[in-house]
């Protein structure tokens, strides 16, 4: 072999490869666990070996066991990709806007927010739980629910911008309506307790929420 050739650039890929496969190793036992055993309960030595790998490589990659969950989080936000990309910043997300009729558009907001919905509704259950006993989950639990007020309300200004929200209705107000109709709890109780369809869970938000926000003669 020359000696200018460095086999080590060769080794980066399988690396990186491999310390990839390892996160993803980690997230998935950790996902399984916190759903499973709930946060309390759940700890990074067991995560660790649920993930067959050591403990000093899951506190290198996550540090606590809360940021480990808001990794997990992240990642089941973003449908098992592992990144932290805004939820603003995603295709589907501005793909509604460039939905003229408003009904449409809430149509279309709601089957994507279903798809969310039943990807988070058990680490939500497991962040809600937590949040009471432990002050740092409390706070990613707030936080989580602040993210999520302020992206319902960039929807609901581009319906106020566009003439669609109903007469006296306010932005601020339509985001606080939109944001309790949109709520995961509604979506537990209605499909867990109650036993409605996915279907029909869809179908019954995009009417309250067309009925809520927009001007009569638009529904």
């Amino acid at each position: 072999m020359p000696d200018n050739v460095n086999p080590r650039r060769y080794d980066s890929p399988v690396r990186e490869r491999r310390a990839q496969q390892t996160r993803a190793a980690v997230l998935d036992a950790a996902e399984r666990m916190f759903t499973t055993r709930g946060f309390v309960r759940t700890t990074l030595p067991a995560v660790a070996e649920e993930a067959a790998v050591s403990l000093a490589t899951v506190k290198l990659a996550f540090g606590t066991k809360t940021e480990l969950l808001l990794n997990v989080w992240h990642r089941t936000l973003a449908g098992g990709v592992d990144d932290q990309v805004p939820v603003v910043e995603r295709d589907w997300y501005k793909q509604q806007f460039e939905i003229a009729d408003p009904v449409q558009r809430i149509a279309f907001a709601t089957g994507n927010g279903l798809m969310i919905r039943q990807r988070i509704a058990g680490l939500i259950a497991v962040i809600e739980a937590g949040a009471t006993v432990d002050d740092t989950l409390a706070a990613l639990r707030d936080r989580v629910f602040e993210e999520h007020w302020h992206v319902t309300r960039n929807f609901a200004q581009r319906l106020a911008d566009d003439g669609h929200l109903r007469d006296g209705l306010t932005v601020e107000r339509a985001t606080d309506e939109l944001w309790l109709l949109n709520h995961v709890s509604n979506y537990r109780h209605l499909t867990e307790t109650r036993g409605w369809s996915a279907a029909e869970y869809e179908a019954w938000l995009t009417r309250s929420v067309s009925h809520a926000l927009l001007k009569p003669e638009l529904y």
